[in-house]
């Protein structure tokens, strides 16, 4: 990379010369967050003016086009770069490219770059790192002709166009869900939601979960267990990662088994350990029968007039979700027991209105999953 341009560190930021809105952009790392900045820095939380650039004795990066990164601390750990396009200024947790605009086209160095795991060239230490040096000494392959470069940089441009596009659209559906969620569920102190489906006026009711449901446990099977093909199975890590509130299809299998707790459809499935009492405060409901439920899942099999999906919706987001969270006790990794799920409050009001509440947010969640 050093034959096809450079790379510098930023430098210091005071606080008291932060918040600017004029001048020359100073990015930091947060910059990469906002709104826009998707794949390009066009705006910054912090510019600074001549009179500042002055008086520190700032150098402004002036060669652009650049690509700029982290390069001390977790943020390095995230991988992420963005092209910079107009003069600029970077504070000393990040680090920049300047590209020959000779040797490389824009569009492809940025491609080039996104697809470099800078992660590799970590330094060991107190904080994840890495110099100026080691960016320059990475060895890359790249078309000799411009052209070729131009072609290839402007239609990876136009996925990432598109990309950024449904992200926009996820993070909108998401947000409307958060929203209906909130309203949708009674808060603390109240049995009436603040939006209902029309029709429905009646208060929600509210007990204990260990009194309209009956509690089990997952047995065997871990991810060591894990197979191409064979018996479909549940682990209670996927729970985090690969399921929504509703289980509709399993990708992990092990080896066929007559052993194990199967489900019978309709089971409300929680992790029984995590990371943080906040993650492992979630629950999914398994709709399909015969999917063998691995260890460490506490299995909630609610009993009539009680929805599946709107329990594991209540848990996940409603006002349970608060409740189980203090429940979770441990330090490096947290329990949650079926005696502790028992004890929680459910509020819930008819089942026909909790199946339409439920129907709403698996319809939210299917077009979340399209995108």
């Amino acid at each position: 990379m050093g034959e096809l341009g450079f790379a510098q560190s930023g430098i210091g930021f005071p606080e008291a010369e932060q918040g600017g809105t004029e001048g020359n952009p100073f990015f930091k790392v947060s910059d990469m967050n906002t709104p826009g900045n998707e794949h390009e820095l066009v705006v910054s939380n912090n510019y600074v003016t001549a009179e500042q650039i002055v008086r520190m004795g700032w150098r402004p990066i002036n060669q652009v086009p650049a690509i700029f990164f982290a390069k001390v601390g977790a943020a390095v750990m995230l991988n992420r770069k963005r092209l910079v396009n107009k003069p600029f200024l970077l504070d000393n947790n990040t680090m920049t490219f300047s590209m020959d605009s000779s040797l490389l086209n824009t569009q492809f160095c940025q491609s080039l770059f996104e697809r470099l795991d800078l992660t590799s060239l970590v330094q060991v230490g107190a904080l994840p790192s890495y110099n100026s040096s080691d960016v320059e000494s990475i060895i890359v392959s790249l078309p000799s002709t411009m052209d070729e470069q131009r072609r290839i940089g402007q239609y990876l441009c136009n996925l990432n166009a598109l990309i950024t596009l449904h992200q926009r659209k996820l993070d909108a559906l998401k947000k409307i869900k958060l929203a209906l969620l909130e309203k949708m569920f009674p808060k603390d102190g109240s049995d009436i939601p603040e939006i209902r489906f029309t029709g429905f006026t009646e208060a929600w009711e509210q007990r204990k979960l260990g009194d309209i449901a009956a509690f089990s446990k997952g047995q065997g099977f871990s991810k060591s267990n894990l197979t191409d093909s064979g018996s479909p199975v549940i682990l209670y890590g996927r729970l985090y990662t690969n399921y929504e509130t509703q289980i509709c299809k399993v990708d992990t299998f092990v080896k066929s088994s007559s052993c194990g707790v199967l489900s019978k459809g309709g089971e409300v499935i929680v992790p029984a350990s995590g990371e943080t009492a906040e993650d492992i405060a979630v629950a999914s409901h398994v709709s399909l029968p015969g999917i063998l439920l691995g260890s460490d899942l506490n299995v909630v099999t609610p009993k009539d007039n009680l929805d599946s999906n709107f329990l594991a919706f209540f848990i996940t987001f409603g006002n349970a979700h608060v409740e189980l969270s203090k429940k979770a006790q441990g330090k490096s990794v947290v329990h949650v027991r079926n005696g502790d799920l028992s004890q929680l409050n459910i509020k819930y009001p008819t089942q026909s209105e909790q199946i339409l509440i439920s129907n709403l947010f698996i319809k939210n969640d299917n077009l979340i999953a399209l995108h």
